[in-house]
């Protein structure tokens, strides 16, 4: 097992700290990580997501700001039948359309303690 994780590359100083925390839930998990890098050429990070997309059996995002990378990540998770584990910083929006994917599991959480937890709690 795989995930792939992601969150707004231009929120990503606010959610720095988070992409660390999910990744050891994640590997503690069992589950290997692969955690979305900022680099190369726009064509050349399609390719490679893409790629580490379709090798991925989760993708889990942080959708507590909206970001169209991501959302092509979702729908591109969802087009190869991942298991979609979308992050939420309570009282944050998120798009209806995201909300309605069919199987994605939204966890809301208030800090770092809590995200742990509950997402240990859906991978394991």
């Amino acid at each position: 097992m795989k995930a792939y994780i992601t969150c707004p590359a231009t929120k990503m100083r606010e959610r720095h700290d988070l992409l660390p925390v999910i990744e050891d839930v994640v590997r503690n998990n069992g589950v290997e990580p692969f955690v979305f890098e900022i680099s190369s050429e726009p064509k050349e990070i399609f390719e490679r997501d893409k790629k580490n997309l379709e090798t991925s059996t989760h993708l889990i995002a942080e959708v507590s700001e909206a970001s169209h990378g991501v959302g092509a990540e979702i729908g591109i998770a969802h087009m190869l039948g991942l298991k979609i584990i979308l992050l939420l910083e309570k009282g944050a929006v998120l798009s209806r359309f995201i909300r309605g994917v069919p199987g994605v599991k939204i966890i809301e959480y208030s800090d770092i303690d809590e995200l742990k937890t509950k997402l240990n709690s859906v991978l394991s």
